[in-house]
């Protein structure tokens, strides 16, 4: 049986928000992010909370703008307000006939209490609805002079297009926002807790969820929603029915939401691109060229992709300068690593095979990019327990960028994590392996002569009278695989730890939290 559905995180957006509107003057707020990160839940959590501590409800018209044409906008906005039940305020829904009806009539909205919310906005730089700004400016103007209790939030998620809008001062709106607010995927610590209340505790199936969404919530709710996945025991079982729940079956709920993804965020040569990136998983922007000769201009897709809508990360080469022409592009969005990388594969091959067959061959697919995945998740959640005051090593900085070999150096060397803390003049070097049996004396030797390589660079030099701590990471380690390690003095750190660090379990609690009997992971 499936546990309710709760809203999660987002607590320190959602108090800047309540005291926005408790204000009871008028304001404009904008609020950004990626599709499906929150938005508008975010809205209807903060309406819910006012209405809950009021002795009335917070009148509100929520309207997700359709990227069409002037016509369509006014049918859509125009009968959010009849289902709303907010004609009367307007006069009547018959004066809402254009784009200038729609503006005229979020004043007489906004001047009666009533909360606009436009989702979507981003849609107003586009061809024939660039218009409605100017028409919004002169009652965004009255409004702000006259302050009265309602308000209105635009919400979008193309950055760019949202700057230009609002940020450029030759825009219409320019500088009358009376805040700005970004959403960015979840926490750890609020995926750590969804985990524990969702059925996926065990740290195998975190890291495979992590994997397959990121910190995406509506992927995540999809998950949460799925009935009886936590009565199967064993890790391949798990997430082949997974998979074919969420990605493969005919009802699928996310069967098409990567091509949906793509098809409505990017233009074609960027998709190009992005494709590119994700079947070789790593280009500099020369193999970019040769890979895509028809492309002659690949600098402003690339900065869409990496500033705007923060798909793509730009890597730089570790010995070398900030401005190197070494540096190379990978996919950074976990959800759409995995679709490129295995899911999309998967669902072309289910519409004509098996899906029990599709899926067991995804497994193997899924647990090498699970790997990578794995190496970002040790990364990140370092930053937040040092963030939050809670970890083992608070960190001051990391070492970061792709590994490519230093001047005068050794032909290979890669360390998969590398922190300091300036203050007290520590260094921690990490090696993140999937399965912690493959922490094993080969690798260990390996790690160590990597981190000898780096401190006879000159990068690592400054490092080299540092207090060095070794550390191994994996999703889990045994009680007795924890033992033998620590016995040899390496310091070993799993996702339990870092939940315990996170406001799991009290950090005071010893030991390892293991797999439980009915729910099994990979050791």
């Amino acid at each position: 049986m499936t546990k309710q559905w709760n809203f999660y995180g987002r607590g320190e957006e959602l108090g800047s928000l309540l005291a926005h509107m408790r204000r009871k003057r008028w304001f404009f707020g904008a609020i950004r992010g990626r599709r499906r990160i929150g938005k508008t839940a975010l809205i209807q959590q903060t309406l819910k909370i006012l209405a809950e501590d009021r002795t009335s409800d917070i009148p509100a018209l929520l309207v997700q703008l359709p990227d069409s044409n002037p016509s369509d906008f006014t049918t859509v906005f125009r009968n959010a307000v009849l289902e709303a039940g907010l004609e009367n305020r307007v006069g009547g829904a018959g004066s809402i006939q254009d784009l200038a009806g729609i503006a005229a009539a979020i004043g007489p909205l906004c001047m009666s209490g009533v909360t606009v919310v436009l989702d979507e906005f981003q849609i107003c730089h586009r061809g024939p609805l660039r218009g409605f700004p100017s028409l919004l400016q002169a009652q965004v103007d009255r409004l702000q002079s006259q302050s009265p209790a309602g308000g209105l939030i635009v919400l979008g998620s193309v950055e760019t297009e949202m700057e230009a809008l609002l940020e450029n001062r030759r825009a219409p709106l320019f500088g009358r926002t009376t805040f700005n607010m970004t959403l960015a995927p979840w926490s750890l610590s609020t995926i750590f807790k969804v985990c524990e209340r969702h059925g996926a505790l065990d740290p195998a199936r975190c890291l495979t969820l992590w994997t397959l969404f990121g910190g995406v919530p509506k992927y995540w709710r999809h998950f949460a929603e799925t009935d009886g996945l936590d009565d199967i025991p064993e890790w391949p079982q798990w997430t082949k029915e997974l998979c074919e729940r969420i990605f493969l079956r005919s009802d699928a709920p996310l069967r098409e939401e990567g091509e949906s993804l793509l098809k409505r965020e990017l233009h074609l040569n960027t998709l190009a691109i992005l494709r590119t990136l994700a079947e070789r998983r790593k280009c500099t922007h020369a193999q970019l060229r040769e890979a895509l000769p028809e492309h002659t201009t690949l600098g402003p897709y690339l900065k869409n992709l990496t500033r705007d809508l923060r798909l793509v990360e730009k890597e730089l080469p570790v010995f070398a300068g900030e401005h190197s022409r070494g540096a190379r592009y990978v996919v950074s969005d976990l959800f759409l690593s995995a679709w490129l990388g295995v899911i999309q594969s998967a669902c072309q091959s289910a519409r004509i095979l098996p899906i029990s067959e599709v899926s067991e061959r995804l497994i193997p697919k899924l647990r090498t990019l699970e790997g990578h995945a794995f190496e970002r998740m040790i990364r990140d959640a370092s930053e937040e327990a040092s963030r939050a005051g809670e970890a083992d090593f608070p960190m001051t900085d990391r070492l970061r960028g792709f590994w490519n070999r230093p001047r005068n150096g050794p032909q290979t060397m890669e360390i998969d994590f590398i922190a300091w803390n300036e203050d007290n003049r520590r260094v921690r070097f990490g090696s993140c392996k999937r399965n912690s049996g493959e922490h094993n004396p080969k690798s260990l030797r390996i790690f160590r002569n990597n981190v000898d390589s780096f401190l006879s660079t000159r990068k690592g030099k400054r490092f080299r009278e540092w207090q060095h701590e070794f550390a191994l990471f994996s999703p889990s380690f045994s009680i007795e695989k924890r033992r033998e390690l620590e016995t040899a003095n390496w310091i070993c750190r799993d996702l339990n730890d870092f939940r315990r660090m996170l406001g799991g379990e009290k950090a005071g609690e010893k030991g390892t939290v293991e797999a439980s009997p009915k729910i099994r992971g990979e050791e």
